[in-house]
Parts: structure tokens; C-alpha cells; sequence
């Protein structure tokens, strides 16, 4: 597969990764609420039984997790399509920048 067709090919593989971790982060981190916090995570902060200290490790915590399931996500895709054809993933599509010649900037004018 070249271009196009294997980086969408390379999509497919990491949403079929991406689902499953997310589930396990998820569940993770939950897991991990109930063990150091009795009670229900705060996940909407609007609540008025919310307090500051909660609202605040449980952002901690699922920003970790959100982290961790990137990375794992990234790698696990990568891993699974290396074992499927070979070769390593594709290069995600590079955005040009070639909208003409860009203005100086305001450090430059000052130099001259």
C-alpha cells in the first residue's frame, strides 16, 4: 500500500486499538477514584457536592489516563501494523506551508 490508501489503512488499525485501550484507561481510573476516595467521581464540576480537592485529583487523574492511552495507542497501532505487513507505519500526511514569502517579524525590523 503507498500514500493515501496506507495511511487510512493505518487509521483502521488504531481506532481497532484505540477502543479497547480506552475502555481499560477508563475503567483504570475509575478503579483507581474508588481506591483512594470513597464516594462517586466528581466528573461533572458543576455540582454543588463537588469540592475544590476532588474536582482537582480527579482532572489529575484522567489527564494521566488520557496520556497514557495515547501512548498506548500510538505504540500498540504501530506495533500491530509493523506484525501485519512488515514495515513500519506510515508518516502522517505533511501539511505544506507554501502560502508565499512570510512577513518579518518584528524582532527583524528592529535589527535592520
Amino acid at each position: 500500500m503507498a500514500g493515501a490508501a496506507s495511511r487510512f489503512a493505518f487509521k483502521l488499525v488504531a481506532v481497532a486499538v484505540a477502543v479497547p485501550v480506552g475502555k481499560v484507561v477508563s475503567s483504570a481510573s475509575s478503579k483507581a477514584w474508588t481506591a483512594a476516595r470513597p464516594g462517586r467521581a466528581p466528573v461533572n464540576p458543576r455540582d454543588a457536592d463537588t469540592n475544590w480537592k476532588d474536582a482537582l485529583i480527579w482532572a489529575s487523574l484522567t489527564g494521566v489516563g488520557a496520556a497514557v492511552a495515547q501512548l498506548a495507542t500510538t505504540k500498540g497501532a504501530d506495533t500491530v501494523w509493523r506484525a501485519m505487513t512488515g514495515h513500519p507505519s506510515p508518516r502522517p500526511k505533511q501539511i505544506s506551508d507554501d502560502k508565499g514569502p512570510k512577513a518579518p517579524s518584528a524582532l527583524t525590523a528592529i535589527n535592520t
